[in-house]
């Protein structure tokens, strides 16, 4: 996609994470309801987004001139951008991925989406018990909270696309512009979820956690990050680095929040994990340099 709206783009693709979690409050607590298992509601789901994936291989192109819906103006236009982008990238490349590693920015792109990940799918996989247990919501009231709550950070992250892309187009530069989106995103999200280890109102802390949700998704534009610092032919590596840190983040996230619970019979310090990981977010994001190209 072109410069200007590579935001748009990153948030609407990633922006399938809290939709999917919101219907899917939805339609597995319904599930459940109806059919009074929780393994035949998982199995559907299992079997819808296998459903997905086909429908996916078979509608999404390597590149925009393979796709029937777009004429030879679109395309031209997007090739024109990438030539531009093109132009931008360092003379001298070293060609190997490992010197990557070398560059503070790639680190902290790591770093930074490991802490949004930490934050997003401790909520995922730890919110619904933690709205049973410390404020008594029945399995109908938890789907719908988790609805409101996730389908905030699926609006969220559109509208943050959205800001970037016309900021950009009005001249914004790069730096400012993520810069800024980030620690907004960050500092909000972490105040949020700060705030409800003290709030004791059912209806305030599902109105706290889905402003956390809203401004949160907003960095999804992290998937920016990859063609703005790196060189084309390695936008791949660093997308996969960069999700290979997330993932370690979601892999940990429940086990920790788990532990703390289990040992600590509250939910206190997971929602001070939480928001120590927002102050991660934010510090990792205004480190990157998101105007300049890795000679790599």
């Amino acid at each position: 996609m072109t410069q200007t709206e590579r935001g748009r783009g990153a948030t609407l693709l990633d922006g399938g994470a809290p939709l999917g979690a919101a219907l899917g409050a939805i339609i597995i607590t319904g599930l459940i309801a109806m059919l009074g298992s929780w393994r035949i509601a998982f199995a559907v789901a299992g079997i819808g987004t296998v459903l997905a994936g086909i429908l996916a291989w078979f509608y999404i192109r390597n590149t925009p001139r393979e796709h029937p819906g777009v004429n030879e103006l679109e395309a031209e236009y997007i090739e024109e951008s990438h030539a531009r982008d093109a132009a931008l990238e360092p003379p001298s490349l070293s060609g190997r991925s490992r010197d990557f590693f070398k560059y503070r920015s790639v680190w902290c792109m790591c770093l930074g989406w490991m802490c949004f990940n930490s934050v997003f799918y401790g909520l995922l996989t730890w919110m619904p018990n933690y709205l049973h247990m410390v404020h008594g919501f029945d399995i109908k009231q938890m789907g719908g909270s988790s609805f409101i709550i996730f389908f905030s950070g699926f609006v969220g992250e559109l509208l943050g696309g959205w800001i970037a892309d016309k900021w950009k187009a009005a001249g914004g530069r790069p730096n400012v512009v993520m810069r800024t989106l980030f620690s907004i995103a960050a500092i909000i999200a972490t105040v949020s979820i700060f705030s409800v280890a003290y709030v004791t109102n059912p209806i305030v802390v599902v109105a706290l956690l889905s402003t956390t949700l809203f401004f949160l998704r907003w960095c999804g534009l992290y998937w920016c990050i990859p063609s703005s610092i790196g060189t084309r032919n390695k936008i791949g590596f660093l997308g996969g680095v960069m999700n290979l840190g997330g993932n370690i983040g979601g892999i940990a996230v429940p086990i920790i929040v788990g532990a703390i619970v289990q040992f600590t019979g509250s939910y206190f310090l997971a929602l001070m994990f939480f928001a120590a990981a927002g102050i991660g977010l934010l510090v990792c994001s205004s480190a990157i340099d998101y105007e300049k190209k890795i000679p790599v």
